[in-house]
């Protein structure tokens, strides 16, 4: 296990083998929490805000329109399929950037 030292206001370099292995790249945002006697270090993603909510309300605007005129069975499968392809969208996108 490689040793690193920490310098100038609490900076510590994290050694290019563990980098590479989590897909860490300059610029990249970490979230870092005491576990234990140590700390746990993991990789994260922000999202455009914004992007997502306008992105949310045309999902659901598509939902109301293919089910106008539906049942409430018939509204609560389409918005399971739709949560189930999102689901799906997001695993792809994961395993991707994470074979990236």
């Amino acid at each position: 296990m490689p040793l690193v030292k920490v310098i100038r206001n609490g900076q510590i370099t994290i050694p290019k083998g563990l980098r590479s292995s989590l897909k860490i790249k300059d610029g990249d945002l970490l979230e870092i929490e005491r576990s234990g006697f140590g700390l746990s270090v993991k990789p994260k993603v922000l999202l455009d805000k914004d992007g997502i909510v306008e992105k949310f309300f045309d999902e659901v605007a598509q939902i109301r329109k293919n089910t106008k005129g539906a049942t409430q069975k018939e509204v609560d499968v389409a918005i399971n399929e739709a949560v189930q392809a999102a689901k799906a969208v997001t695993a792809k996108n994961r395993k991707i950037k994470a074979n990236a």
